[in-house]
């Protein structure tokens, strides 16, 4: 599973060192006015929270910094995503962590579940590729189709079919 974190975070630096500052930022229509540059900072804060609660036992995506730094400069956000490189290899997957949620929009009641850092590893690599697809839809937009994977946002086991149905 580590690996399979790590090859994600190696298709978020590819992209980063292959889009100019201007497409990163660039506030997109099919994004609902969001940037690629804030996809990528929602995907690696998400990581980022992973790795901090491993250590703390307490696990809550809903604290995110939302650093303005990763979501304007790709320099930054290589920076992150080569920081998480190394931290993901510390990650004890066996953990028992408590994750914490509020999905009340009227107050803030967190309600704790009982989880593991490789079930919350599995759910950032999984959150991270339904990002990306929404990436490949901006760089569609922005006629950069071209400059990621065919596979870049692609579930796992659509990638197993799809390869499947091929040598069949």
């Amino acid at each position: 599973m580590k690996a399979a974190a790590k090859e994600n975070l190696y298709q978020l630096q590819d992209l980063l060192q292959n889009l100019s500052e201007k497409e990163y930022t660039k506030s997109l229509e099919v994004l609902s006015g969001a940037s690629i540059g804030q996809h990528i900072r929602h995907i690696l804060e998400i990581y980022l929270l992973l790795v901090s609660g491993s250590f703390t036992g307490i696990i809550c995506y809903d604290k995110r910094k939302r650093d303005p730094l990763i979501e304007n400069e790709t320099l930054h956000a290589i920076l992150i995503v080569n920081k998480l490189l190394v931290e993901i290899d510390t990650l004890d997957v066996n953990r028992t962590v408590k994750f914490e949620a509020d999905y009340n929009i009227g107050d803030d009641s967190q309600h704790p579940v009982i989880s593991s850092v490789g079930r919350e590893l599995s759910y950032c690599i999984e959150h991270s590729i339904h990002h990306q697809a929404l990436i490949k839809v901006a760089l569609i937009a922005l006629e950069l189709p071209n400059i990621t994977s065919n596979n870049f946002g692609v579930a796992y086991s659509t990638i197993r079919y799809r390869n499947n149905q091929c040598a069949q």
